[in-house]
């Protein structure tokens, strides 16, 4: 199998890791590690976001402060970056967890320098803590380190197909697209990520994969096959 990209960062959703429900599915957790180890063994590139909705999501909780929130949506992150990366390491994975959000004795704080060096060796780098500020989203980290690491695709993994003209799940006869601008998404108002992590992916020249992280293999997304929807 030829690889289009080489140099991935992969973002999880957190609502993806509680399976069916909230919290934490082990199954999930279990079935992630595989497919980032079957990405590793292949000596590709490959960074991962996590987000923390499977736990508590910031910007849903209205009965205590935002700012609170979300700190504790980072927090959320880190746990959930903690069990994956106990994953891999059980697989002999050289794989390293780093944080926006500084948690000493718990996970290293994310610095760019040292960080680049393992990514450039192949390591599997584990990114939590979002972007280490309140009312910032994990899209808009993963969009970050995509630049950082010199990323030439950011995967976000979701729960569904790719990008449609409306919510599937609310919306009949609604439209799927296999390939978009990043122009017609600004121009059709399509929600693909936050704004912030949108703008920072166009103006680097990123594109942005967005799949059903559970129902295709990561390897077929890397290696460039018409899954999900890529935006360009």
């Amino acid at each position: 199998m030829g690889f289009k990209y080489n140099r991935v960062i992969l973002k999880i959703s957190g609502e993806v890791l509680g399976g069916e429900k909230e919290g934490l599915d082990s199954e999930v957790f279990k079935y992630l590690s595989q497919e980032i180890i079957s990405v590793y063994k292949l000596g590709l590139k490959i960074g991962i976001v996590i987000g923390g909705g499977n736990i508590i999501r910031g910007n849903i909780t209205d009965w205590f402060n935002r700012i609170d929130a979300d700190l504790c949506g980072m927090v959320g992150t880190i746990i959930n970056g903690i069990i994956l990366s106990s994953l891999l390491k059980e697989r002999k994975v050289d794989v390293y967890l780093r944080s926006n959000l500084e948690v000493k004795g718990v996970v290293p704080r994310f610095n760019l320098l040292e960080d680049k060096i393992l990514y450039d060796r192949g390591a599997v780098m584990i990114f939590v803590g979002g972007t280490g500020s309140p009312l910032f989203t994990t899209d808009t980290a993963a969009a970050i380190k995509a630049c950082e690491m010199n990323a030439d695709l950011l995967i976000k993994g979701t729960k569904v197909e790719g990008v449609f003209s409306d919510d599937p799940f609310k919306t009949k006869n609604v439209r799927f697209y296999h390939r978009i601008k990043f122009q017609e998404v600004i121009d059709k108002n399509l929600k693909v990520m936050d704004a912030s992590a949108f703008n920072i992916c166009k103006e680097a020249n990123i594109p942005i994969c967005v799949y059903n992280l559970m129902k295709y293999p990561l390897k077929k997304i890397i290696a460039g096959e018409r899954i999900g929807t890529l935006i360009t």
